[in-house]
């Protein structure tokens, strides 16, 4: 009996987590998608915001929710063939951010989430510093730097918009379960 109870418990916990997986992978690959479309609009022809960061942040530190290094993988390997990038690189990027936003901790007691951009900052320019030499080594070339400043730029300015967009369908929510 004490068994069987283990197997279902551990079967709706598997089912749970693959859930949880498909969900993020599926609602990444969306703002993928929007991030492209963005580029349309002209003041992102130079450089869309890096909205799937800022997400992969979020769900870290506000929600505990840590997604699957395959799932990052998979998504960062779609973003390279769909836009034409060196094949891995979106993936080591997001492996680093995730790697770096788990374990980079300034100040522990912060529950209110005061911090966050500051975090968010060193960890994207760390994160984009890193991926930037291995694509330099890649290329055998340095890029321009106007394009990545107003990438890193718009990437920070974009994160608190971001962020107060989510703490008020947050905010929302506690309101109707109330």
């Amino acid at each position: 009996e004490y068994c069987r109870l283990m197997n279902n418990n551990l079967f709706f916990y598997l089912i749970n987590n693959l859930s949880k997986n498909i969900f993020f992978f599926i609602g990444i690959f969306f703002l993928i998608n929007i991030e492209v479309s963005l580029s349309f609009f002209l003041i992102f022809n130079t450089a869309t915001p890096s909205l799937v960061s800022i997400i992969i942040f979020l769900f870290i530190k506000k929600f505990n929710y840590i997604p699957s290094n395959f799932n990052l993988i998979l998504i960062g390997l779609l973003n390279d063939v769909f836009l034409g990038n060196n094949l891995g690189l979106t993936s080591i990027f997001f492996l680093l951010f995730k790697f770096l936003t788990e374990n980079i901790r300034i100040n522990i007691t912060d529950e209110k989430h005061e911090d966050d951009w500051l975090y968010f900052t060193i960890i994207f320019v760390i994160t984009f510093t890193v991926t930037l030499l291995i694509n330099m080594l890649l290329n055998l070339k340095i890029p321009d730097l106007s394009p990545i400043l107003y990438y890193i730029g718009i990437t920070l300015v974009s994160f608190p918009i971001v962020n107060i967009i989510i703490n008020s369908f947050y905010f929302i929510q506690r309101l109707f379960k109330s």
